[in-house]
């Protein structure tokens, strides 16, 4: 039972909800009770976080201010059931909260809802991610984020260090990495350099700003999604943090959107948030955007013979490439289709238009280099 980690919603939240319009997105969220509460045809859960014992911030949001915003919003026109679970206690230790977090995520996931989990501090990635390796799943994980986060791990790990901890975990599950809007001045070559050697993948703040839609291919691609709300360049949250680039708020929203889309993200967490109206506003709408691109989700599998699209074979020296292109969607896949292919999990991959033109021009993209390094070096 997951009753006894979680607080429910404030009294005085569930009372302003009732003085909303009755188009807001609050009348159409119903609220946890563990008596009450059918979770059956549940889409999306939010659950609130307020573990932050390995950050020495004392600024972080205040999840109630974030409600009052969230509820405020209108409901697009949808069909989607939330609920909004309350906040997780914290637990007597820090790893008393993971397993809590780990606990609420396992029972979701096993009743095909997302979880959505809202504040804290980014660490708290382990145990989501513990979540899929104790079922023995692979997982995919993208983070937004301008670090890498591959802090040295000694006797325990922060917010800084959690994707070590995931790496160095003794039941490693995790196939693939990718972060997206990561700011080279902040990450050391060392980083960089096991980045690479791990065959992960990672974009560039300036590369993903230039050209939003280049996340899309990654986010159809991973399980779970980290984002560190400091990846928000200061001037759009009124100079909160001291990180003067980052994504802007129409760019996060847009991210969060492609998000949504995703047939494969089950567990989405944004972390690290800062207490301010600006920051509840922001946050708030881009969980709307994250809900609007969840309802239009579309299923395609480029294999079924349902699939309605084009296939294209390529061959670029001793590899042979398939691509596929939907017909409604306009996405894009590749495929490897060489027989020693030893990948788990890399048989079909998202990717864009520009890959397809450059394997035309005899060129190996970088999505399409590390997916051959993975499956055959």
């Amino acid at each position: 039972m997951i009753d006894e980690y979680l607080l429910p919603v404030n009294q005085s939240i569930i009372d302003f909800n009732k003085k909303l319009s009755p188009l807001a997105i609050g009348k159409s969220i119903s609220f946890y009770n563990s008596k009450a509460s059918n979770l059956n045809n549940i889409d999306i859960a939010i659950i609130g976080l307020k573990e932050s014992r390995k950050s020495k911030e004392k600024k972080y949001i205040d999840l109630n201010s974030f409600r009052r915003e969230f509820y405020s919003l209108y409901f697009g026109n949808w069909k989607v059931n939330i609920i909004d679970m309350g906040d997780v206690i914290n637990g007597e230790s820090i790893s008393d909260t993971y397993y809590a977090v780990k606990t609420i995520n396992e029972t979701l996931l096993k009743k095909n809802i997302i979880s959505f989990f809202i504040g804290g501090t980014q660490d708290l990635s382990f145990p989501i991610y513990q979540t899929y390796a104790t079922i023995g799943k692979y997982v995919n994980l993208t983070s937004i984020d301008n670090k890498f986060d591959f802090g040295q791990v000694k006797n325990d790990f922060e917010s800084t260090s959690y994707m070590s901890k995931i790496i160095m975990d003794e039941n490693n599950k995790l196939s693939h990495y990718c972060n997206l809007g990561f700011q080279t001045f902040l990450n050391s070559q060392e980083e960089i350099d096991l980045l690479e050697k791990l065959h992960f993948e990672s974009h560039r703040l300036g590369k993903i700003a230039r050209k939003i839609d280049l996340v899309e291919p990654s986010l159809r691609f991973t399980d779970i999604l980290s984002i560190d709300f400091r990846s928000i360049k200061a001037s759009e949250l009124n100079f909160i943090h001291n990180y003067p680039n980052g994504f802007e708020s129409s760019q996060i929203c847009s991210i969060a959107r492609y998000a949504g889309l995703s047939n494969r993200i089950s567990t989405i967490g944004i972390f690290e948030i800062f207490e301010n109206d600006i920051s509840n506003a922001l946050l708030a709408q881009t969980v709307w955007y994250f809900i609007e691109g969840f309802c239009l989700r579309i299923e395609e599998d480029p294999k079924s013979e349902h699939f309605k699209g084009k296939h294209y074979h390529i061959d670029i020296g001793n590899h042979q490439i398939k691509f596929y292109q939907s017909d409604l969607s306009q996405k894009w896949w590749f495929e490897l289709l060489e027989k020693n292919n030893k990948s788990i999990d890399f048989s079909l991959i998202p990717c864009n238009y520009e890959d397809y033109l450059d394997a035309c021009n005899n060129n190996i993209s970088n999505k399409l280099l590390i997916c051959l390094k993975r499956n055959f070096i």
